[in-house]
């Protein structure tokens, strides 16, 4: 969406809503001007915080689109996820576990993915992994999995026959100053919600005899030049 339009969307729903500019302006607690500027479409003049404040005070959704390159952008999110993805399997594998890549689900219109399902046979052990390249969103990322551990794990003994004595969940993050940062900042929710650390996860993954719950943070070799060359 151009800013044009952006700016026309803003002024058609306040006027719709029945709201002068000063009105929307005292609702979003932004000053009348910010309102004038917006609706002309100057949102380049207008911080992201104030555009935001706007927006919710309209009961309008904002979704920040960031192009590079026609689909290149895409692919270069993708890489760092997918490079991440293939370690933990690999190592899954080494450790004796059976994995599936991108598990969907959908249960009476309950849909998702998980990004490695595995399944340990001499143990009998179910573990989901969560990939992250970093850590943003918590509260939805929690809800994402408490979803699919109510629902993957009868998925899996259903249609694989993978009936566990254990479960594992596991989210894996790449082992940077930055998510290290974010789960400093937010200790009290990552010790609750997954209390096993990187040395018991990988003690786990060897011998998993009961119930995990933990954070990997995964250290990943730098690629190669020859090997990003030959990705893009």
């Amino acid at each position: 969406m151009t800013d044009d339009r952006a700016g026309r969307l803003i002024a058609a729903v306040r006027k719709h809503l029945g709201m002068r500019q000063s009105d929307l302006a005292r609702a979003a607690n932004v000053d009348q001007k910010v309102v004038s500027l917006l609706e002309r479409g100057e949102l380049a003049r207008v911080s992201v915080d104030r555009f935001r404040r706007v927006c919710a005070a309209l009961k309008i959704g904002p979704v920040l689109e960031l192009r590079w390159r026609g689909g290149l952008a895409d692919r270069l999110i993708d890489r760092g996820h997918a490079r991440i993805v293939e370690a933990v399997v690999a190592e899954l594998a080494r450790l004796g576990w059976e994995c599936v890549p991108e598990y969907t689900f959908n249960v009476f219109g309950d849909r998702g993915s998980v990004d490695v399902l595995a399944w340990h046979p001499v143990r009998r052990a179910l573990l989901l992994v969560e990939v992250k390249t970093w850590l943003t969103d918590l509260q939805a990322m929690l809800s994402s999995l408490s979803r699919k551990v109510r629902l993957v794990p009868g998925l899996a003994a259903e249609e694989r026959g993978w009936d566990r004595l254990a479960l594992g969940t596991v989210v894996v993050v790449p082992d940077t100053r930055r998510n290290r940062s974010t789960v400093a900042s937010h200790r009290a929710t990552f010790d609750a919600t997954f209390p096993a650390g990187t040395v018991n996860v990988r003690a786990w993954l060897r011998a998993p005899t009961s119930n995990l719950a933990g954070l990997w943070f995964l250290a990943l070799r730098p690629e190669s030049p020859t090997s990003r060359r030959a990705r893009t």
